[in-house]
């Protein structure tokens, strides 16, 4: 089918379409990231309700993003990859789906654009390892 061993996407200036994914913490957690750093609002229909999604919320909320719940649907407007708020303290939970790709996006942001962020969660997350995510930025 592919006449190479990879296939090489360029980046893209816009995407529109729907997608419908199935109840899942995970990728409940991973839209949210990414409609928080987009650019414009997001509507997300049919999140997952769950703890982890409630303290990703929260944190986008933190963060500077727009967070609104109306008809069903929650509405996320998006910093746009800039930062809004310089500093913060994160409380995640129990929420390892929210604490791995939060973590590693603010490494990125704080690294590229300055800023201090403390994430933290209950004593287990403190035992799991996540120095690989805040090394790469």
């Amino acid at each position: 089918m592919f006449k190479g061993p990879f296939l090489d996407i360029p980046p893209l200036q816009r995407a529109a379409g729907t997608v419908r994914l199935p109840g899942s913490k995970s990728i409940s957690n991973r839209v949210l990231l990414l409609a928080g750093l987009a650019q414009g609002t997001t509507v997300v229909h049919d999140l997952l309700q769950s703890d982890d999604t409630r303290v990703m919320l929260q944190a986008l909320r933190q963060l500077g993003c727009g967070v609104q719940e109306r008809n069903n649907a929650w509405h996320i407007t998006g910093l746009g990859g800039r930062l809004q708020v310089p500093q913060a303290e994160l409380f995640l939970g129990n929420a390892g789906t929210a604490m791995r790709p939060l973590t590693a996006a603010l490494a990125v942001l704080a690294a590229t654009q300055g800023g201090d962020f403390t994430v933290s969660g209950v004593a287990r997350m403190h035992e799991r390892p996540i120095g690989d995510l805040v090394r790469a930025a």
